[in-house]
C-alpha cells in the first residue's frame, strides 16, 4: 500500500480555510458573475488565479503512443477555487489510467495533486506578471498496476506572464521534488515550458507549447514535447480545448491526443453571503 503523509494536505488545506474569510470581505469577491480564468491545455499555468470565490472545474480525456506498440490514456481532471483576489487553490486527480504494454493491459485510479498559486506581481507596460504554485503528490493511485510510484512528491513552479500586443505569454521553471522508495529521501529535476496564446477569433485562440523535464538526479530520462492546440469559448464560464503533442526526444510519448472541458460552476463567496436586509 503506498504510503501518504497529510501533512502536506493538511497545511494547504489550513491556509485555504485560513485565506477564505479573508476574501469574504473583499468587495471584489462579491461579484456572481461565473467567469473561467482557462488553465488547459497547457503543461505551463499563467500567473492569472481563479476569480474570487469561484469554484471552476476541469476534465479532460488523452491518449499517448509511448513507443514499441504501448499506449496510454486516461481521464483526469479537478477543480480550482479562487480563495482571495491573487490567491487560488488546486486540486487535480487522475480518475482513470489505462496502460497497454507488452505486459498487458493494466488500468486503475491515479494520484491526487493538491496546491496552492499566488500572484505575486501583475504585469505593467513593461514588466511581466509572476507567481509562485506550491503542489504536494497523495500517492493514492494503484501502486501494484504502476498507476503511482506511492511516493509523496513536491513541485514549485515559478510563473512568469506577459501579454505583447496580441499575444499572451507564459513560461514555467517547475523544480520538483521527487519520493524514493524505502525512505531514501528525494531525487530532483526541473520541468520548464513556455505556453504562446493567439486569438484568432472572438471566441477561438490558438495555442502552441515546448515542455521537458530533466533528467536531475532520478533514474528517469530527460524528455522534451511540443504541443500545438486550441481553445474555444462556448460562453464566458465555459471553454472546450483539445489538440496534439509530439515528442521531440527518443524518451518522450511519441504523440498524444487530448480534449477537455473547463466550467465556472459558481461563485461560492456571493451564495454564501447572507441576504440584505
Amino acid at each position: 500500500m503506498p504510503r501518504f503523509d497529510l501533512r502536506s494536505t493538511t497545511v494547504l488545506l489550513t491556509l485555504a480555510l485560513l485565506a477564505s474569510p479573508l476574501c469574504a470581505q473583499e468587495s471584489v469577491c462579491g461579484d456572481p458573475a461565473a467567469i473561467s480564468i482557462v488553465s488547459r491545455p497547457t503543461v505551463s499555468s499563467a500567473t492569472d488565479v481563479t476569480r474570487c470565490g469561484t469554484v471552476e472545474l476541469e476534465y479532460g480525456v488523452e491518449r499517448q503512443w509511448l513507443g514499441n506498440q504501448a499506449t496510454h490514456s486516461d481521464f483526469s481532471g479537478g477543480l480550482r477555487f479562487g480563495l482571495a483576489p491573487n490567491l487560488d487553490f488546486h486540486w487535480f486527480a487522475g480518475n482513470y489510467l489505462s496502460t497497454a504494454d507488452a505486459f498487458g493491459t493494466r488500468t486503475g485510479y491515479g494520484d491526487n495533486w493538491f496546491g496552492l498559486k499566488y500572484r505575486l506581481l501583475t504585469q505593467s507596460r513593461r514588466r511581466p506578471s509572476f507567481g509562485l504554485l506550491y503542489q504536494a503528490k497523495a500517492p493514492t493511485g494503484n501502486f501494484a498496476a504502476g498507476m503511482s510510484s506511492g511516493e509523496i512528491d513536491h513541485s514549485l513552479a515559478v510563473l512568469v506572464s506577459k501579454d505583447v500586443r496580441r499575444f499572451h505569454f507564459d513560461f514555467n521553471a517547475i523544480p520538483q521534488l521527487i519520493g524514493q522508495p524505502a525512505g531514501a529521501g528525494f531525487a530532483h529535476n526541473v520541468g520548464f515550458a513556455w505556453s504562446t496564446w493567439l486569438p484568432v477569433t472572438k471566441r477561438m485562440t490558438l495555442v502552441a507549447e515546448p515542455y521537458g523535464y530533466t533528467s536531475g538526479t532520478t533514474p528517469a530520462p530527460g524528455l522534451a514535447s511540443i504541443m500545438a492546440g486550441c481553445s474555444y469559448q462556448v460562453r464566458p464560464r465555459l471553454y472546450l480545448d483539445g489538440g496534439m503533442d509530439f515528442g521531440t526526444t527518443n524518451y518522450a510519448p511519441h504523440q498524444r491526443v487530448f480534449g477537455g472541458i473547463t466550467f465556472a460552476v459558481a461563485n461560492v463567496y456571493t451564495l454564501l453571503r447572507p441576504p440584505s436586509p
